[in-house]
């Protein structure tokens, strides 16, 4: 399971380590930029809070805030 918390109003969610990297998979943009879902309660961005890609790139939540969760 990958926890993807909500930069708006910090709810987390989480979501199947399989299906994440289904969607990684599918995605043709910027490697550099983490996969990311929209919050179904405030309609903000939803950042994985660890994550390593399947191009080896590594996602943290704190890297997206700038500050420690």
């Amino acid at each position: 399971m990958v926890n993807f918390v909500c930069i708006g109003c910090r709810k987390n969610e989480r979501i199947p380590l399989s299906v994440v990297r289904d969607f990684d998979d599918m995605d043709a943009g910027d490697p550099e930029v983490p996969l990311h879902f929209i919050c179904g309660a405030c309609g903000n961005e939803m950042y994985p809070e660890y994550y390593k890609g399947i191009h080896g790139f590594e996602y943290r939540i704190e890297d997206r805030l700038g500050v420690g969760t």
